[in-house]
């Protein structure tokens, strides 16, 4: 996956761009391996770079996307990362000109909490009457994603973690999702961690720390801390 995702990109417009613009930029992490932005993720110490590596990161992870949604199967609808909602609000509403990386060091990573109704292309023409309504969970650390859950009725949780499902978490920043201005979408930290909790999430995110696939976030600390 990560080898095919690097082909892909080398390949893609916003790359070139991207080098275009990078001597403007402090960090030129264009031509970086996405084992290199992993593991500086994973182990630098360094604010800037961090920050630099996640948007980097997950501009990545766009292009990606981008690229397999023209090429999926029409019906390919189970592959949805986040609700419709999310998602047209960032095509219809392009992000500020304050960068991802620049987000992340002015909010001091603050941790934001959400919950939105979410149903799946391929179920809301089973149910019209929107009876079996699921949600769509997300922990925030900054403007990345760190936790994400969807709850779907007749169904197990699905939870994901940054690092190990990055494939399938939402890969926009909190500003570009909107979810900070729709009414009644954030949460208490205590109801996200309540849901978490007894779906089995600190189990699922103990393990993927253990299997060294989870990336250093708030929760992967908290966590850590708990257990000591």
């Amino acid at each position: 996956m990560a080898n095919e995702m690097s082909d892909i990109l080398s390949r893609g417009p916003s790359v070139q761009a991207t080098k275009a613009a990078a001597g403007t930029k402090k960090h030129d992490l264009s031509k970086w391996k996405y084992a290199e932005l992993r593991d500086t993720i994973n182990t630098s110490c360094d604010i800037e770079l961090l920050a630099a590596c996640r948007e980097e990161f997950h501009r990545r992870l766009k292009v990606y996307h981008a690229w397999k949604s023209k090429n999926k199967k029409r019906n390919a609808d189970a592959e949805q990362r986040a609700p419709k909602s999310v998602t047209d609000y960032a095509q219809q509403n392009p992000a500020s000109q304050l960068s991802a990386k620049q987000q992340e060091i002015e909010m001091n990573r603050q941790q934001r909490y959400f919950r939105i109704p979410f149903i799946r292309p391929a179920d809301q023409y089973k149910d019209p009457q929107n009876k079996k309504k699921g949600w769509w969970y997300a922990h925030f650390d900054g403007p990345w994603i760190a936790r994400q859950m969807e709850l779907h009725p007749d169904k197990p949780p699905i939870l994901l973690v940054a690092g190990k499902d990055d494939m399938e978490m939402c890969e926009l920043n909190l500003e570009e999702t909107g979810l900070t201005r729709k009414r009644g979408a954030e949460i208490l930290p205590r109801q996200f961690e309540e849901i978490w909790e007894r779906c089995g999430g600190i189990q699922y995110l103990q393990n993927a720390i253990e299997s060294k696939q989870a990336r250093p976030t708030y929760a992967t600390a908290m966590l850590q801390n708990l257990l000591k």
